[in-house]
């Protein structure tokens, strides 16, 4: 019984201080087979909720790629802050890309990395408040505008048309 323990101990002091290049790749292999595992039932699973619903999921399919398409567009409003007819959104011209440009620039000002200097820290404190007013002002904006509000709307109708048009199961 205690050379089993003695044996799980030894094992365990290897892998936490003997790894190896090949064991870091080995890591690296599991995880990229984890991250198309996960797509692959991701898909299944749409696939299924398709089939559930008597929906052929081909088309199924089809018709979700088109609303993603369609929600990246209007995710491209909060980012830029630029509206599709011309405009642009209440309290945030640029857009998060402006809100990160301004907080990368501010960092650089502070003299970021601060390597300890308690008054870089502060500076670089002081601008990362900043970034997040100013990303959670465009957020707000951008949810309450009534363009981004009838984009979404219009994402959701035009997959849902394209769903009831979709043939049946084979």
């Amino acid at each position: 019984m205690w050379r089993g323990r003695l044996a799980i101990a030894f094992v365990a002091v290897v892998l936490l201080f003997g790894r190896s290049a090949s064991a870091d790749q080995c890591e690296h292999d599991a995880k990229g087979e984890y991250r198309q595992c996960r797509s692959d039932c991701k898909e299944d699973f749409r696939s299924a909720k398709f089939a559930c619903r008597g929906v052929d999921p081909t088309c199924g399919i089809a018709c979700l790629a088109g609303r993603m398409s369609c929600f990246d567009d209007v995710d491209t409003i909060l980012e830029t802050g630029q509206l599709p007819a011309g405009g642009t959104l209440d309290n945030c011209v640029d857009g998060a890309n402006g809100c990160r440009q301004r907080f990368e620039a501010a960092k650089a000002a502070c003299g970021a990395p601060c390597n300890a200097d308690p008054t870089c820290i502060q500076c670089v404190n002081d601008a990362q408040v900043a970034n997040f007013i100013c990303r959670d002002t465009c957020r707000d904006s951008w949810r309450l505008n009534p363009t981004v509000i009838a984009l979404k709307q219009s994402c959701r109708d035009t997959f849902h048309a394209c769903v009831h048009a979709c043939p049946p199961l084979p």
